[in-house]
């Protein structure tokens, strides 16, 4: 009778056990930010989505109850009537955790946070909505004359009213274009986000976080055109990479 001996293994030194440990360490070290990063990024992506709709229906509202907004009886961008008005109209069809449109201007710094150069009421008018997005409203022209078509063409920008300011976070960091705050443009017929195509402030000059100043006379134009990108594409790619554009290359990878 015949005996088959077992097959012996050679067992892992401690040695080995903890180089392969730690070169899993420095893998997932290496990996996890990034996906973190990833997992925000979509977790903006939908939120995004979902203030536009909210903004959307909100306009859709008010000028069924109040006409077009240039007949809302707003003035110009200095007049304090005329943000509150807009945000007025527009706040009553909203969910709102936080309404700071007619509270003095310290209980405003204190309660919405709106960003430095939004914060007084001839500026701008804050809300803070139920999910915690931060919505500022902010008149240009009650007559609905501005546009922002590129050179002679014509687009969506046409009949620029006023814009909408929201980040997504609230008062929260990174407090960034692009990042999470994004803006939409309030024209007669619309709520249009910033950076469409053949537009003044198009994605290409202004989501490219390789330009600092895209356009010098508007000290915040850096990310500025990186809203209808996200909700259009559904990614911030723009983050990782530089050479985007509508008519070409759409993710990084």
């Amino acid at each position: 009778m015949h005996h088959i001996k077992p097959k012996h293994f050679d067992a892992f030194t401690l040695a080995e056990v903890l180089i392969t440990l730690g070169i899993i360490g420095v893998v997932a070290a290496m990996t996890m930010p990034s996906l973190i990063s990833d997992k925000q990024n979509k977790e903006r992506v939908a939120q995004l989505k979902k203030v536009y709709s909210t903004i959307s229906q909100a306009f859709i509202m008010a000028v069924s109850e109040n006409g077009t907004p240039d007949e809302w009886g707003m003035g110009e961008m200095y007049d304090e009537n005329s943000h509150f008005i807009f945000a007025t109209n527009m706040a009553k069809h909203m969910q709102l955790s936080q309404n700071c449109i007619d509270m003095d201007v310290s209980t405003i710094k204190e309660v919405c946070v709106p960003p430095v150069e939004l914060t007084n009421k001839n500026i701008a008018r804050s809300v803070i909505l139920s999910d915690g997005t931060r919505v500022t409203f902010r008149t240009y022209t009650g007559e609905c004359s501005f546009n922002y078509s590129k050179g002679n063409k014509k687009n969506a920008l046409q009949h620029v009213c006023g814009a909408i300011s929201v980040d997504l976070n609230g008062h929260k960091l990174p407090n960034e274009n692009g990042r999470d705050r994004f803006s939409f443009f309030l024209t007669k017929d619309a709520i249009v986000p910033s950076g469409i195509k053949e537009s003044m402030y198009e994605f290409e000059q202004a989501c490219n976080k390789t330009i600092d100043k895209p356009y010098p006379g508007f000290s915040n134009s850096n990310m500025y055109g990186c809203t209808a990108w996200v909700l259009y594409n559904e990614n911030m790619d723009y983050l990782k990479c530089n050479d985007l554009s509508w008519e070409g290359k759409t993710k990084c990878k």
